[in-house]
């Protein structure tokens, strides 16, 4: 979408009526010369202050040109204005632009000044101070009719790779939580946790977050652990049950199949569940049905414990399901990866030489898609907060990437969990308190591609 030319190429007639009238003759000759209008902007090469890591290992800047001429800008003729969608990247300079405007009929373009009501020629060569909005006017070849036009040249103003956080309010109520597990499906994000003698549940909405209201629908201790979501539905499977709900206050039951022991993840086509004999099964209809999978690898190899997954679409009816967790005995993390609906497809274990790059032990992990990456993160087994670590590889190696940084403050707790909303934050609970946060670069293309459909 972004290669798309945001220029307007056709002008209603209405709208050219309002800065020109044409007479008979220019009708006649079927080109007005009165009418003008600006249709293409483009900027040259700007500079840019770039971040940097020293040969010591501090951060430092740089100064390097950034070529602009192939960043959109789209021109909305009815209402004139001119901006792009995608902002320049951070440290740009807005203040110092050369640009190149093309005028309708080649009509003559003038800057309004910053100080005064003044209009000035524009000349390509002269720099530009676009740190605002600037008002351009296109004159007609008569130098009577006009269009006007304000110019935006947008730049980020935060650094990309950084997430900001948002601190929400404590939740008291989950105290009693000795651990959970955090989903979300729609606008909602929902919290199961056990107190040791029973799964409870909380939801609130993805925009607030602070306030959360306790379901109604109680489950066994260990229950919490298999909770998955698939095309927008909770699923639960409890003692052997399937349990299914479209809200987390309804609750269906599926089917009651005692050979299921947990449910571990979802693709929008398969839903998986551990075995009661120690393999992976899989159902293709809503969990009515289940079948055995087929591994590539000794099942002994499967995760028991800490059991997690992650989501990556490579077409609209293909998935790679990526499975993480600890094995029987907590001697490792593994994983297991499968593409989701497509025929005869196996499970296949990822084996790794790269002992630096493995993922860790962790007392609490939670793994989540982000970033079209899996991102590890959780408690060590020394109570502390895990450095994040991300898989771009399908669970091979796990790196460190600094991007990827908790919230200021944050604190481990023996109850920890994360989740990913539709609008791409990252939930993290941590005992009673709630975090959400986000990539700026990552907010940046999911608002221009709803901005672009």
């Amino acid at each position: 979408m972004r290669n798309k030319i945001y220029t307007l190429v056709a002008l209603m007639m209405a709208t050219l009526t309002v800065t020109s009238c044409l007479n008979d003759d220019d009708e006649n000759k079927g080109v007005s010369y009165r009418d003008t209008a600006i249709i293409n902007f483009t900027l040259g090469q700007l500079k840019q202050v770039r971040d940097t890591v020293t040969k010591k290992g501090r951060d430092s800047t740089y100064t390097a040109k950034f070529n602009a001429a192939k960043v959109k800008f789209y021109i909305d003729q009815a209402k004139g204005l001119i901006y792009n969608p995608d902002s320049l990247p951070y440290g740009t300079d807005g203040a110092h632009v050369l640009t190149t405007i093309t005028a309708k009929n080649s009509g003559s373009v003038f800057i309004k000044s910053t100080k005064d009501q003044s209009f000035s020629y524009y000349k390509s060569n002269d720099s530009i101070d676009f740190t605002t909005p600037r008002i351009f006017r296109v004159y007609a070849h008569s130098g009577k009719e006009y269009r006007e036009y304000q110019i935006s040249v947008n730049v980020h103003k935060q650094r990309g790779n950084v997430f900001s956080w948002q601190s929400l309010q404590a939740n008291s109520n989950f105290a009693s939580f000795k651990s959970m597990k955090a989903v979300s499906t729609g606008d909602k994000i929902f919290v199961f946790g056990t107190n040791g003698s029973q799964t409870s549940a909380y939801v609130a909405s993805k925009a607030n977050g602070n306030s959360w209201t306790k379901l109604g629908k109680t489950f066994t201790a260990d229950a919490y652990k298999s909770v998955a979501v698939q095309n927008s539905k909770l699923f639960v499977i409890d003692k052997g049950t399937v349990y299914s709900s479209a809200d987390g206050n309804t609750w269906k039951t599926v089917v009651t199949n005692n050979s299921l022991k947990q449910l571990v993840a979802a693709s929008p086509a398969e839903l998986f569940a551990l075995s009661a004999s120690g393999g992976l099964m899989a159902s293709k209809d809503n969990g009515a049905t289940w079948t055995a999978e087929t591994l590539d690898s000794n099942s002994s190899l499967l995760p028991v414990n800490n059991i997690n997954y992650s989501l990556t679409a490579f077409s609209s009816d293909v998935n790679r399901v990526l499975l993480v967790g600890t094995v029987a005995g907590g001697t490792k993390n593994v994983s297991w990866t499968k593409l989701s609906y497509r025929k005869g497809e196996s499970w296949s274990y990822v084996e790794s030489n790269a002992s630096k790059f493995l993922l860790p032990l962790y007392k609490t992990l939670s793994v989540v898609n982000y970033d079209k990456a899996a991102l590890a993160l959780g408690v060590n087994n020394s109570g502390k907060l895990e450095s994040m670590l991300v898989s771009r590889d399908g669970g091979i190696t796990w790196k460190s990437d600094k991007s990827f940084a908790y919230p200021t403050g944050a604190q481990a707790s023996a109850a920890f969990t994360a989740a990913v909303d539709s609008d791409e934050y990252l939930w993290i609970i941590s005992g009673t308190k709630v975090w959400r946060g986000r990539l700026n670069r990552i907010g940046w293309e999911l608002n221009l591609e709803r901005l672009t459909e």
